[in-house]
């Protein structure tokens, strides 16, 4: 929503271990959800020129893709202003095929993650662990949070032909990230003629400008939805725009509930009712 919140809103949120509350989020409360926001392992250098290649592409026509920032980078002997290899460090913005800043919420204790090895050692890193997070992490941030993380790690052998890019499992745990009680919204591609949403501005906007559907796009119903859910907390729960985002954000969860139906393609959010303080 790039187009819609323009000034910063902080939220901070005092944690234990079954709660968070924010003095900023009054009548919120939000359950422990905690893992880890970003894990994976290292690239090797066929890997790196790669995506640097197509994210360098997708930068020229337009798209979001962020080049190589010297600035502060770390580690600063290689990638920093006077780095080894400063024009080739890759962002940790996007998740990849090495995982990554892959922000997926199930990923939580008992299960099993499966990456490729690109390196020896492949070069196990984790971070950016969060508290709880809705899916999708809609206003940029979940509840972030410093925690120490415990794994355990083997090789399987064989599987390289299998393990091309993430892949998790695991059992009934995801069982209780489910809400008990919820409210949904579904949306779909619609759009008011003349508007290009600001996802879409580094396309052929002269095509998109005049539409009011567009065809089978998830992120434009997704777009939709959200903006629906806003709305809704706004009106019935009595919290501002900026509040109604964080909740988002840290709770609700965006799914895509279908792609076959052409084409309005579908993505619906959900949002936990559980975490309002009763009236």
């Amino acid at each position: 929503m790039p187009d819609l919140y323009t000034e910063p809103f902080v939220a901070n949120w005092k944690l234990n271990r079954v709660e968070a509350v924010s003095a900023q989020v009054p009548g919120v409360r939000i359950p422990m959800r905690g893992f880890m926001g970003s894990v994976g392992v290292l690239p090797g250098e066929k890997e790196v020129d790669e995506w640097l290649a197509r994210e360098s592409q997708l930068g020229a026509v337009g798209g979001v893709a962020l080049p190589p920032e010297p600035t502060s980078a770390r580690p600063a002997e290689v990638c920093g202003p006077n780095g080894s290899h400063k024009d080739k460090c890759l962002r940790t913005i996007p998740p990849r095929e090495n995982g990554g800043n892959m922000d997926v919420k199930q990923m939580v204790e008992g299960t099993t993650l499966l990456v490729p090895c690109f390196i020896d050692g492949c070069g196990l890193f984790i971070g950016d662990v969060h508290f709880a997070q809705g899916d999708g992490e809609v206003a940029g941030t979940a509840i972030e949070m410093g925690a120490v993380v415990t794994v355990q790690t083997e090789i399987r052998k064989g599987m390289a032909s299998l393990v091309k890019q993430p892949m998790f499992e695991g059992g009934s745990q995801i069982k209780a990230l489910e809400p008990d009680r919820f409210h949904a919204v579904v949306g779909y591609p619609l759009k008011k003629a003349g508007e290009v949403p600001p996802q879409w501005t580094y396309l052929d906007s002269e095509k998109i400008k005049p539409l009011t559907n567009l065809s089978n796009d998830v992120t434009l119903a997704a777009r939709n939805s959200l903006l629906a859910m806003l709305e809704w907390l706004q009106k019935t729960k009595g919290l501002s725009k900026e509040q109604a985002f964080v909740v988002t954000s840290v709770a609700c969860d965006l799914r895509i509930s279908n792609v076959v139906d052409v084409p309005n393609y579908a993505v619906t959010t959900i949002c936990p009712m559980e975490i309002f303080d009763a009236k």
